[in-house]
């Protein structure tokens, strides 16, 4: 696929902007689901970088935060853990996908 395919399905994805996935990062919600903040790390610089300067590494990652909605917005809910949030909720969260927007 090439590389604006990619950056466009991603963009289509992914529907938390920058700023709202790094004030998200910061809450003690965001920690109670992944095992690291890889996926949060990622997709900030994903979100951050223009098009434009896009390499093959952005392209790999792009892929895996497309791949892993994908299958997470499959999985049930789960019961709450945090808030309103259930595990899945703050794993999609925390790869730049708000499933209640």
């Amino acid at each position: 696929m090439p590389k604006k395919e990619i950056y466009d399905k991603y963009k289509r994805y992914v529907n938390m902007t920058y700023s709202q996935l790094f004030n998200w990062s910061k809450t003690n919600c965001s920690k109670e689901a992944s095992l690291d903040r890889t996926p949060i790390m990622r997709n900030l610089r994903l979100l951050r970088k223009p098009f434009k300067k896009w390499k093959i590494k952005e392209e790999i990652d792009a892929k895996k935060t497309i791949s892993f909605i994908a299958r997470m917005k499959k999985v049930p809910r789960g019961d709450k853990i945090c808030g309103k949030y259930s595990k899945r909720d703050i794993a999609l969260k925390n790869w730049a996908f708000d499933p209640f927007r």
